[in-house]
């Protein structure tokens, strides 16, 4: 199942347990950089609802121009050739974009609505601030995600700066009750990145075989956890260690955990501060 198809099935499952409409939460961005990579996802639920990403670009050094080049779940560009420039003229200076005002809705190959963006100051090189904001919305305008009340499954999280060369984690994730986990790992750089991922109980406990996924040059994997992994009988909750089996920086990701309740969890892939770096500029998209 691609990426576009396991999201897209775990959000109209969760749809069909009920959802809780929540209300506006914005949470500042925990990472600023010159460089980021965002989550990208715009899929057609129908009725017109969509599970769909919305972003927030703030100036907080300074004036800056960002690039925004975008890529589907299969490692090809979306999108204006040349990306789209997001032009803030003065510190503290706030644009609001969509997966639409980015250029990738009317791309054919978009078609299964998952992917993800760099972001890359365009001269200044000055850091900047991003929030990736996921949910269920009708109102696809800019800040709908969170502004319309129509919207469901809100969750917010940071454009990710650096990128790791062998440990990371995702700390928890449950089933219980139907909840439904989604770990999204992304290979910035051009060349393969395979990564090997141990499953383990809640105390600890190794379960089945580690999994082994290679990851394409600028390709995006989603892995619906525990399920994923071919467990006879999976772990109601647990965590996940991923490490690199091939030397050089890399991958960086996401997890999403929808609860039952229509609430979401989404953060950033903990990645070891002992061999994470900025993706280097030759490497950069």
């Amino acid at each position: 199942m691609d990426a576009g198809r396991s999201l897209k099935a775990a959000v109209v499952g969760m749809l069909f347990l009920g959802l809780s409409v929540l209300g506006p939460t914005p949470v500042s961005a925990a990472n600023m950089w010159f460089q980021q990579a965002i989550l990208l996802a715009h899929i057609n639920l129908g009725g017109g609802q969509f599970f769909t990403t919305n972003y927030t670009f703030a100036a907080n050094e300074g004036p800056a121009s960002i690039n925004v080049k975008c890529f589907n779940d299969a490692f090809q560009r979306i999108g204006p050739t040349a990306g789209v420039n997001i032009a803030l003229s003065a510190t503290g200076q706030v644009a609001f974009q969509t997966p639409t005002t980015l250029g990738v809705v009317s791309d054919p190959l978009f078609s299964s609505g998952a992917g993800w963006c760099w972001a890359s100051s365009v001269a200044s090189g000055l850091d900047f601030n991003t929030q990736i904001t996921v949910g269920v919305t009708s109102d696809l305008s800019p800040g709908g995600v969170l502004n319309s009340p129509s919207s469901a499954f809100i969750g917010t999280n940071s454009g990710l700066g650096q990128t790791s060369s062998d440990v990371a984690g995702l700390p928890f994730f449950t089933t219980a009750g139907g909840a439904s986990m989604h770990l999204v790992l992304v290979n910035a750089l051009t060349t393969p990145k395979t990564l090997t991922l141990t499953l383990f109980d809640a105390n600890g406990l190794p379960q089945g075989s580690p999994l082994t996924r290679t990851l394409q040059g600028r390709a995006l994997v989603d892995l619906l956890v525990p399920a994923a992994f071919g467990v006879a009988t999976p772990p109601t909750s647990g965590s996940v260690k991923i490490t690199s089996s091939t030397a050089g920086q890399g991958y960086l990701g996401w997890y999403i955990q929808v609860l039952p309740n229509g609430r979401l969890i989404f953060n950033s892939v903990g990645l070891d501060g002992d061999n994470t770096a900025q993706l280097p500029l030759a490497g950069a998209p």
